[in-house]
């Protein structure tokens, strides 16, 4: 007969992991990498997703010591990373030119059509972290409102209304690009 291993929650990984299982600590880091890597995605350049990642695992080893339990692990995770994210984009801030390439280049080549996907992509980049995240949250992690409030910390009523904003807000970066490109052509 064939032994099926329940895989351990997340609570008790982190149990293990503070009593010195490095394996526990292996195993939370395989189950989450490919979600926080896919968000970070949604969140940062493409060419800074990997470091961004490595800065979220990096403070989750710092500081797994210190989770309590007062929520759940995916929440305080979910922290880390959002966090970590907002570092990022703090520095690049102050690193940031006023002179936005990718502005330009839309502008001089109108012409091209742009892909679907880098559309979307860019129109994202563009929008306050606090609706890209709902949105990221209900279409590319297929999570309920439900699940989103509980994770984001939000009322269920809260959650639905920031993600009407955060529809209405991209809807009206889809028309002034349309816009922009029609005036261009």
């Amino acid at each position: 007969m064939l032994k099926v291993e329940k895989r351990l929650t997340d609570e008790e990984l982190v149990e293990r992991i503070k009593d010195g299982d490095a394996n526990c600590l292996d195993m939370l880091v395989k189950y989450h990498l490919p979600r926080v890597h896919s968000r970070i995605h949604n969140l940062v350049p493409e060419s800074d997703v990997d470091d961004v990642t490595q800065d979220v695992f990096v403070c989750l080893m710092d500081s797994i010591s210190t989770f309590e339990g007062r929520s759940t692990f995916s929440t305080w995770f979910h922290k880390i990373t959002m966090n970590k994210v907002a570092d990022y984009h703090r520095k690049t801030a102050k690193r940031k030119e006023e002179f936005n390439e990718e502005e330009v280049l839309c502008i001089i080549n109108p012409w091209e059509e742009m892909d679907n996907e880098l559309a979307i992509e860019q129109i994202l980049k563009s929008i306050p972290a606090r609706y890209r995240e709902i949105l990221l949250l209900r279409h590319s992690e297929d999570m309920s409102f439900s699940e989103i409030a509980d994770k984001l910390g939000l009322s269920y009523e809260a959650t639905r209304s920031r993600y009407r904003r955060a529809l209405i807000l991209v809807r009206k970066r889809v028309r002034d690009r349309k816009k922009k490109l029609d005036i261009a052509n």
